[in-house]
């Protein structure tokens, strides 16, 4: 337990290095994996997940936040890391109800052989639920607040205009569903850098907010649980650099998802009606 610890700590150290391969399946659209470092939050238990690789294998562990005290661990064979869901360094892959938790191995470049892996584990005793072997380049979106339904994006084609999709994969029988559409008519297709996430306390909302190059940022609201999506332009006539500066704040109370850049209130939108408001409103 002592040596776990140790290593625990040295790959705290260098974890920043292992972040910064994000993408590394060649599509500038995943923000990656990350060993040690902070790992994924359990909420309301105080404990933090993250995973360490040897050579040939990967340790899952479950560690308390207050003290640092590892409660228990995992090893299984491969190399697996905590998806990361937005280049702010966000991370992902525990449902809502903090009962699964989800890793994922890095993947091909896209349009080229080979496969990627995605292990679905039950936090109680960090046991494998479902190993998912895919085809192609893919990586983590988000988890259904049951942890029933994964939400994995499929990289058909990496460079100037990249091609990809995200799709549904049922937990509880292994198999892929179609793509998951936006549902709002007339919105353009999702295309961007994904740089912050807020995520409702439940696990059942994910919103994402993605920068573009040439176009005005926006925002991917994903409800996990009805298999349902809505791209929400923002009004926001800033270049993508400073788009890059933009970050979330959820307020469930009052249905409201506010854009700061900064300090700054940028925007605001309702998380009912999804419709924009202007930031003094």
């Amino acid at each position: 337990m002592k040596a776990l610890v140790a290593t625990l700590a040295t790959l705290a150290i260098v974890a920043t290095v292992t972040a910064t391969g994000a993408g590394a399946n060649g599509s500038p659209f995943s923000p990656g994996l990350v060993q040690g470092w902070d790992g994924v939050l359990a909420r309301d238990a105080g404990v933090r997940y993250v995973t360490v690789s040897t050579e040939t294998s990967t340790v899952v562990a479950a560690v308390r936040v207050d003290g640092g005290r590892v409660l228990r661990t995992r090893s299984f064979r491969g190399h697996f890391g905590i998806p990361l869901v937005a280049y702010d360094g966000t991370a992902g892959g525990l449902s809502g109800n903090g009962k699964r938790l989800v890793v994922a191995s890095y993947g091909p470049r896209p349009g080229t052989s080979g496969t990627t892996r995605f292990v679905v584990l039950d936090t109680k005793g960090l046991r494998t639920k479902r190993l998912a072997v895919l085809d192609g380049s893919w990586s983590f979106d988000a988890v259904a607040p049951d942890g029933s339904i994964l939400y994995l994006t499929h990289h058909i084609r990496a460079g100037t205009n990249p091609l990809y999709r995200v799709r549904s994969f049922d937990v509880r029988t292994g198999l892929l569903r179609g793509p998951v559409v936006d549902r709002i008519e007339g919105a353009e297709d999702m295309g961007g850098e994904p740089v912050t996430r807020a995520t409702s306390v439940d696990g059942r909302w994910a919103y994402t907010l993605y920068a573009r190059a040439k176009h005005e940022p926006f925002i991917h609201a994903l409800d996990t649980s009805k298999r349902e999506a809505y791209c929400i332009g923002l009004p926001l006539e800033i270049s993508r650099d400073e788009q890059w500066q933009l970050r979330l704040k959820l307020r469930e109370r009052s249905g409201k998802l506010s854009v700061h850049k900064g300090s700054t209130m940028v925007a605001r939108v309702d998380t009912r009606s999804f419709d924009v408001e202007d930031e003094k409103s």
